[in-house]
């Protein structure tokens, strides 16, 4: 085991917790925490000028990893992205019709301004109770940070995604060809038709960059117990309950993938880890407990 310097780093965050009692009375009450909490961190200097720093274990599939590069957050992704002229218009190759990528040019990873990092996260932990009867449950909220769906990347480049269906259907790519002209005011518009099922490198060129999802979201009930306080002295204890929990019941996002709560490596990685990158991930579990607890 070596630690290893990659990077000086500036990292700033906040938290904030509430805690409340809406309710209190001597047979109903509600007891409410949340906690919202907002970080990130900025590489401000890597050694010997290069251009960037990576944790290898992270580059878990094609040409994507989390790359730091220096005036970037350290949950970047850097990767083999599209080139584009200084409009941000795609730049096609104009003897294949099919967008250029940087390996094409100068066989560096670059940024392309994604970020694992959300841009804030909030917990809302619930308390109800009502005579002998009780119920808690906790509410995950997520805003914001991308997630790199290698999984369905993989599944498109062979011909078995959803998203290969209209492999049939003629398209135009939208962007400029790339023929000296394209930063000019006038830049050639491209109008190369395209049929993927006859480019045998439409799909197994695609960029990565292309299924990293920005922006994603969630709200997912964490876990929820309801329990019953049984009366006087059940089963000679002191005292003793029955309770059903469940956990990940359910989740609302704007992910495409199975779960947007994804880490493609496990926490012994060092730096930013894999968190954000889904590469043949199973979804969270749903679970559900049945139990009875007793005090002697």
């Amino acid at each position: 085991m070596f630690n290893l310097n990659g990077a000086a780093t500036r990292s700033r965050g906040l938290e904030l917790t509430v805690r409340s009692t809406p309710i209190s009375r001597p047979t109903l009450s509600w007891d409410m925490v949340l906690n919202w909490t907002s970080s990130g961190s900025i590489v401000t200097h890597l050694p010997n000028g290069i251009p960037e720093s990576y944790v290898s274990d992270t580059w878990l599939y094609g040409n994507v990893r989390n790359g730091t590069q220096v005036g970037l957050s350290t949950m970047s992704l850097t990767g083999f992205y599209y080139l584009r002229n200084n409009r941000g218009q795609l730049l096609i190759d104009p003897a294949t019709g099919l967008p250029i990528r940087s390996n094409a040019v100068s066989g560096l990873f670059i940024d392309g301004g994604y970020d694992r990092q959300p841009d804030f996260t909030i917990g809302i932990g619930n308390t109800l109770r009502y005579k002998r009867l009780s119920l808690d449950f906790l509410l995950d909220i997520r805003k914001g940070g991308d997630i790199f769906n290698a999984t369905e990347h993989y599944l498109t480049a062979r011909g078995l995604s959803m998203e290969t269906l209209d492999r049939d259907q003629p398209r135009v790519i939208d962007g400029v060809l790339r023929d000296g002209r394209e930063n000019s005011a006038n830049p050639t518009v491209n109008t190369i038709v395209m049929v993927p099922s006859a480019q045998t490198t439409y799909y197994t060129n695609m960029s990565e960059e292309l299924f990293i999802e920005k922006d994603i979201n969630w709200l997912r009930l964490r876990d929820i117990t309801v329990r019953y306080e049984l009366p006087g002295r059940f089963l000679k204890a002191r005292s003793a309950s029955v309770y059903l929990t469940g956990t990940d019941l359910f989740v609302i996002t704007n992910y495409t993938g199975l779960d947007p709560i994804i880490n493609g490596n496990t926490a012994a990685v060092g730096g930013s880890g894999a968190v954000g990158i889904d590469f043949g991930n199973f979804p969270m579990p749903r679970g559900v407990n049945f139990g009875i607890s007793a005090g002697f």
